[in-house]
């Protein structure tokens, strides 16, 4: 099973954060493919990479979207440094696959041993 993540959003007092890891289970259970998230305004992955060497979020753009005419390359890559957190914006006309009900598929260049991911609402 991948990691299927929903929006989590907090309160203005704050709140902890439910991270999908490789040792999670289920619905947080990330896997090197096949992860999902939602996309829209606001919409970020939270990336912690809790190993010693970087590792690529591999994002899939969907065939269907494209730059001023063109396709854009997929998937799109972004690295998280050793050690890192990156938070990375998912927005809806980039990522959103339709065939799946607008989510974002997203992997890892490598199996992530140690990064864990959360879907987060920036608003």
């Amino acid at each position: 099973m991948t990691a299927a993540l929903v929006t989590q959003s907090f309160p203005k007092a704050g709140g902890a954060i439910a991270y999908a890891t490789t040792g999670g289970s289920g619905a947080f259970l990330l896997t090197t493919t096949g992860n999902t998230a939602p996309t829209g305004p606001g919409i970020a992955l939270l990336v912690k990479n809790g190993s010693a060497s970087p590792i690529t979020v591999n994002l899939v753009v969907p065939t269907a979207i494209t730059a001023d005419g063109l396709p854009v390359t997929t998937p799109f890559p972004v690295t998280v440094a050793n050690g890192a957190d990156e938070i990375i914006p998912l927005s809806a006309t980039r990522y959103a696959d339709p065939s799946i009900g607008g989510l974002c598929t997203f992997g890892f260049s490598a199996t992530p041993t140690t990064v864990s991911v959360a879907a987060i609402s920036t608003n």
